[in-house]
């Protein structure tokens, strides 16, 4: 929560504040059990066949760091970048912020938002996900993809457009300055 407070300025109030769904942390959980019992199964194996003490220590010394680094990538990894990525919705702008990206930020003023949408599949539904399409006028639409409750915040988001002044008509142009021939300084 300290993320969200030092970003957000004096007077803007926080409406939606979310990560991605937590379907994106199946794979490294899976990940994770599955190297675990593969280490577990290997290390029977290192002390049912290796019959020498230092060989059996370089072994399980393998074992250990080749599993410690399929878990941090392949688990840990993914589940920082999970926990560390935040949807912001407030009542002056749309921020998202994924882990460890730069380039990929995402920081629009509602009134550069023309129009909000969202698509899901069947599979999207069932899980209460979706992917979140800002449009931004004549720039390239937005599209933030795995927003849990994907309906309800594009809802938050709609309802604080509505809530928008209108914007000020246009001035009109003033009249273009009349050119007269003649010698400068005569009218």
């Amino acid at each position: 929560m300290a993320f969200v407070r030092s970003v957000l300025v004096p007077g803007e109030t926080l409406i939606v504040h979310t990560h991605p769904h937590w379907r994106q942390l199946i794979r490294p959980a899976l990940v994770g059990l599955v190297a675990s019992g593969l280490a577990g199964i290997a290390g029977g194996f290192i002390e049912v066949q290796v019959v020498h003490a230092a060989d059996r220590t370089a072994t399980w010394t393998m074992v250990a760091v080749l599993t410690l680094l399929v878990l941090l990538r392949l688990a840990v990894w993914p589940a920082l970048r999970w926990a560390r990525t935040d949807l912001i919705v407030t009542d002056e702008r749309v921020l998202y912020r994924p882990a460890g990206s730069s380039r990929r930020c995402v920081d629009v003023p509602l009134r550069r938002i023309s129009a909000v949408r969202f698509r899901h599949t069947i599979s999207d539904r069932a899980l209460g996900t979706g992917c979140l399409i800002l449009e931004l006028g004549h720039l390239p639409p937005v599209e933030i993809d795995h927003v849990p409750e994907v309906a309800r915040v594009h809802a938050a988001v709609y309802d604080e457009l509505l809530r928008l002044p209108p914007p000020p008509p246009p001035t009109p142009l003033a009249p273009a300055p009349r050119f007269r021939w003649g010698l400068p300084g005569r009218r």
